[in-house]
């Protein structure tokens, strides 16, 4: 977690449980999967007034096997 002025920024991996269904229009199985989270938050007299989420959504796909790499046969 890095902080300055009136931003803070906090990024890591986290593991997931994923139920199954669909993901972004893809069919995906339900699995554990592992991915990098960013988070952004722009604090005002001390309270979170802004928040962004930047989520690897590609590496659980792949993870999950509802995509595989270019070149992997089928």
């Amino acid at each position: 977690m890095v902080a300055e002025n009136d931003l803070v920024v906090q990024f890591g991996s986290r593991e997931h449980h994923w139920p199954g269904g669909q993901f972004r229009g893809f069919h995906t199985p339900a699995g554990k999967y592992i991915r990098d989270t960013a988070f952004a938050y722009r604090l005002i007299d001390g309270r979170i007034r802004e928040r962004w989420a930047i989520r690897d959504d590609l590496a659980m796909l792949l993870q999950l096997g509802a995509l595989r790499p270019p070149g992997q046969a089928t």
